[in-house]
């Protein structure tokens, strides 16, 4: 009984409830934020045209979105990436629009200009952040706690009734198995948690895939793919199931989702037109149930499927992006690239460099790891000094028996 009372002590000592969560009333609820980091990010981009006679670029270069309960640009999503502009600086444009929004809400800047090697020949970009990373997990949800979708909520028409390329929910090999992989009865969250696991299992991750989409469909028919055919699969199949889902797409400060960042720890990535690329891409998974929100998955790592962690910093959500300046039939793309790119007809009459710099500002993090190290040490310590305790009074009550 005191090994329990030692046991429940060292639980109540080290972990104060009030420490242990942050929940929302912003129209979504049961989320964790238990670590976080903040960093500065700085990105450098230099763009210079090459060749005496003039052309014309366009672009439209993704900002880093503040995406977090209280934003003025997100819905129903927990504090993801709370990010805050402290600088935008853009250079050599005959136009420029700054802090454009797409319908799926993602910000944007828009700038265009013709460069000639003689009087002008170079843009630059210059960007500097405050971004807050949360790992964000959701922990029990019942029943009770998902509500009735709003069918008639535009994001059943951006993110879930519509067969698009990439995207085929009326494919009958995509619907046979979506309906195969759940149950009637299951709720959204039960059908996810089944979707993401059997993605997991079903795919083979390659590395040697061209950066071309290739999608659901040809996922499924293959069993392969990189982040993006992962997505998209699951995206599928979840649509089939009448569940919003979306891709995500940014890049990872790191690979390893165990790595704890140090305060002034600095990551340094970078990316030319000589074809040479430090930028690690990736693209995710979020699905919407009512209620509870947007929840982030990494349909790659089936432990993932309600949680995102403080090492992906996002760009973009959504499919299918208008790019200004493109001819018809060439003016949408599937994924928005994490590097800045014109459209323009030339792609050998320039050259650029794009450099991203990470510092970490702040960390929190839980030391539930140790924490349970030391709470496991402490009960069997304590259990081993009662089994000597209760040995030692054995033999000496077995001693005295003989004695007598």
């Amino acid at each position: 009984m005191k090994t329990h009372k030692i046991a429940f002590l060292l639980l109540t000592f080290l972990f104060p409830m009030n420490l242990m969560s942050i929940a929302s009333t912003e129209g979504i609820s049961n989320y964790e934020v238990s670590q976080s980091v903040t960093y500065q990010v700085e990105l450098d981009y230099t763009f210079t045209h090459t060749q005496i006679s003039p052309q014309t670029y366009y672009f439209k270069v993704a900002r880093l979105n503040d995406r977090q309960p209280n934003s003025m640009v997100t819905q129903y999503c927990p504090p993801y990436q709370e990010s805050n502009l402290l600088y935008n600086s853009i250079t050599g444009t005959d136009s420029l629009i700054m802090g454009s929004l797409d319908k799926f809400n993602n910000t944007y800047d828009l700038f265009n200009a013709t460069l000639n090697s003689v009087t002008s020949d170079t843009i630059t970009l210059s960007q500097k952040y405050k971004v807050k990373l949360s790992e964000v997990t959701f922990g029990t949800i019942l029943d009770s706690d998902i509500g009735s979708y709003n069918t008639s909520d535009e994001m059943f028409d951006l993110y879930c009734n519509n067969t698009e390329e990439y995207y085929e929910r009326d494919d009958p090999d995509l619907i046979a198995a979506s309906n195969s992989i759940v149950d009637p009865s299951d709720n959204p969250l039960e059908k996810a948690q089944k979707i993401s696991s059997w993605v997991s299992n079903y795919l083979t991750y390659s590395e040697s895939l061209p950066a071309l989409e290739k999608g659901a469909s040809w996922a499924y028919d293959n069993q392969l793919g990189d982040c993006s055919e992962y997505s998209t699969l699951m995206i599928t199949l979840l649509r089939i199931q009448g569940i919003p889902a979306r891709k995500v797409s940014g890049y990872l400060i790191s690979a390893d989702s165990n790595l704890q960042p140090a305060v002034g720890q600095v990551f340094h990535f970078q990316a030319s037109s000589s074809g040479t690329s430090s930028i690690l891409g990736h693209a995710w998974v979020e699905y919407y149930i009512p209620e509870i929100g947007w929840i982030a998955c990494e349909p790659q790592n089936p432990n993932y499927y309600k949680k995102s962690d403080y090492l992906r910093l996002n760009l973009n959500i959504g499919a299918w992006f208008f790019l200004p300046g493109a001819s018809p039939g060439h003016d949408y793309i599937s994924e928005f690239p994490p590097i800045p790119s014109p459209v323009a007809y030339d792609h050998d009459a320039y050259t650029f460099n794009y450099d991203v710099k990470i510092t970490v500002l702040e960390t929190s993090f839980n030391s539930l790891d140790l924490l349970i190290i030391i709470i496991i040490s402490s009960i069997l310590g304590v259990v081993i000094i009662g089994i000597a305790l209760l040995i030692r009074s054995s033999r000496k009550k077995r001693k005295e028996y003989l004695t007598h």
